[in-house]
């Protein structure tokens, strides 16, 4: 799979990641087993990973790429003459 996660999206990806891990498993009782603290923190380790490799499936799936890809100089020009 090609990288589809830009800076920014990383960013909000590592602080909410690890949040959601926290939060299922102190707050909605992952430690004990309860149904919605598991699915957190699943969900945390999937969001917290797609930040590590700049990889998220969902993303590829809605054709989602929050990179900023370079432009050369000439590509306002080219657009000014079409």
């Amino acid at each position: 799979m090609k990288e589809n996660v830009g800076k920014k999206d990383r960013i909000i990806r590592s602080l909410a990641g690890p949040a959601l891990i926290t939060f299922g498993y102190a707050g909605l009782g992952g430690n004990k087993g309860h149904l919605a603290g598991l699915l957190s923190i699943v969900a945390g380790t999937l969001i917290t990973e797609s930040a590590i490799t700049e990889v998220c499936p969902v993303n590829e799936f809605f054709g989602i790429d929050t990179r900023h890809k370079k432009q050369s100089p000439f590509s306002k020009i080219k657009k000014a003459l079409v």
